[in-house]
């Protein structure tokens, strides 16, 4: 289960660096309506209204955006499935540290899952023969990890620039 979430969050993660960078989703523009405060205390902001395509039709009656506007800003934003997400690499630093986290779970959950040892129990799974990590699932852990920190790095990097 660690492993598919990790999985799914780096896909998601990906899918909205992409869009955000204008290679996936569908171009709109998003007019903000109102912002309101939607955190506890660390005073975060979400910014809420409709979402026209460039020809016109209405893709997304409200939809939000993570980032600070005022009301009656227009937003340059990509629709992918449910998500809008605003275009410019200056919004990819969070998607990328996301997709960065979720190989860096999965990574570290490989080697555990192929063997059937897991580091919290010490115990192998129901059925399966006590193992520890061999060499192979060390190296795919290694190399997982180390794609998930470029990808976070870089994407933090480039959202500065």
């Amino acid at each position: 289960m660690v492993i598919s979430a990790g999985f799914g969050m780096t896909a998601l993660g990906l899918v909205s660096v992409a869009a955000s960078l204008g290679y996936a989703g569908m171009p709109g523009t998003l007019t903000v309506e109102e912002c309101r405060d939607v955190g506890r205390d660390d005073g975060q902001k979400k910014c809420f209204g409709p979402v026209h395509a460039t020809d016109g039709t209405l893709l997304d009656e409200v939809s939000s955006l993570d980032d600070e506007y005022r009301a009656g800003d227009r937003v340059a934003v990509r629709r992918v499935a449910a998500l809008s997400v605003a275009e410019g690499r200056q919004h990819i630093g969070m998607p990328g540290l996301a997709a960065g986290m979720g190989l860096l779970v999965a990574g570290y959950s490989v080697p555990y899952l192929t063997t059937g040892t897991f580091p919290w129990r010490g115990t192998p799974r129901l059925g399966a023969a006590p193992c520890t990590p061999g060499p192979r699932a060390r190296l795919t852990r290694n190399v997982i990890c180390a794609i998930g920190a470029c990808i976070a790095g870089v994407c933090a990097i480039v959202s500065l620039v």
